[in-house]
């Protein structure tokens, strides 16, 4: 049995069309599943959820920007700094995305649990309990104890961060499975991961951090092509694979204004608290 796990899509076909490729040249996967950030921010977001909802056996999670997309906190208007580009990304991409793409979100889970057995893995955007503080190397055996993980959990698979990372944390193996569509690791080629699990078996799947190549430059030319307003930071974000700065771009109202709780996660990450969190539980068959 195969899972892919895919996240942090951000409106980029290219990329997306390139790990489909990529895995289908791995004989494809069972299960394929999808950790939220699936179209702010990119070019394409019509084309990526086009893809997406043709897809067999795919389970879709919603992300902290999905969030933003449906609350419709983001604002409207701006300066000429970075970030105030960035942000106007939001509504670039609520006013060129259909109504459809918006439904979709709606009906987002924010976590799924896939059991085969008794192994477990659980699937979440950022972390158990937030859709905003990452899990990354300075993530603490504390920290990840208080985020309220089921015990029972054997394998944790994430996003959020863009940059990909296998570690075991009290006990768990935590996968951050990176960003289809906009690493931030340094290496400007998409990353997903690829979960092998032989049912009936106690020992640990074997999980692959694949990194695919895929044309960059046609993206920044769609960037552009499109006017969007963050199209020279999208540019240097999608060639080098990093951010341009190291602060939070995120408003308050976009974020609730939730207190710092993270150890990790996007400098400045605050690690919104889920209310009401919707779950999702998928047995696997053989």
């Amino acid at each position: 049995m195969k899972i892919a796990v895919t996240s942090d899509i951000h409106g980029n076909v290219l990329a997306l069309e390139a790990v489909l490729a990529d895995l289908e040249r791995q004989g494809g996967a069972d299960h394929i599943v999808v950790t939220g950030d699936i179209v702010a921010y990119g070019p394409t977001p019509n084309e990526v959820f086009a893809i997406l909802r043709e897809l067999p056996h795919a389970h879709f999670l919603r992300g902290n920007t999905d969030r933003y997309l449906l609350e419709k906190a983001y604002p409207t208007s701006g300066g000429d700094e970075w970030k105030d580009k960035l942000l106007l990304s939001f509504r670039w991409t609520a006013e060129h995305m259909e109504a459809e793409v918006l439904h979709f979100l709606e009906t987002l889970p924010l976590s799924l649990t896939i059991r085969e057995g008794d192994w477990r893995l659980l699937a979440v955007h950022a972390s158990p309990r937030s859709d905003e503080e990452g899990l990354t190397t300075t993530t603490s055996d504390d920290e990840f104890g208080r985020m309220g993980i089921d015990p029972a959990v054997d394998l944790l698979v994430c996003g959020h961060t863009h940059v990909p990372l296998d570690r075991i944390i009290k006990g768990v193996r935590v996968v951050n499975v990176g960003s289809v569509g906009l690493p931030f690791d340094g290496i400007p080629r998409a990353c997903y991961a690829l979960i092998s699990v032989t049912p009936g078996e106690v020992v640990a799947p074997e999980v692959v951090l694949r990194r695919v190549t895929y044309d960059v430059e046609k993206v920044v030319e769609q960037f552009y092509a499109a006017n969007h307003p963050a199209a020279d930071i999208s540019a240097y974000n999608l060639r080098t694979a990093r951010s341009v700065g190291t602060s939070l771009i995120y408003t308050p109202e976009m974020r609730h204004g939730r207190p710092s709780r993270s150890s990790g996660g996007k400098p400045g990450d605050e690690g919104r608290q889920f209310k009401g969190h919707a779950h999702a539980t998928m047995r696997l068959s053989v």
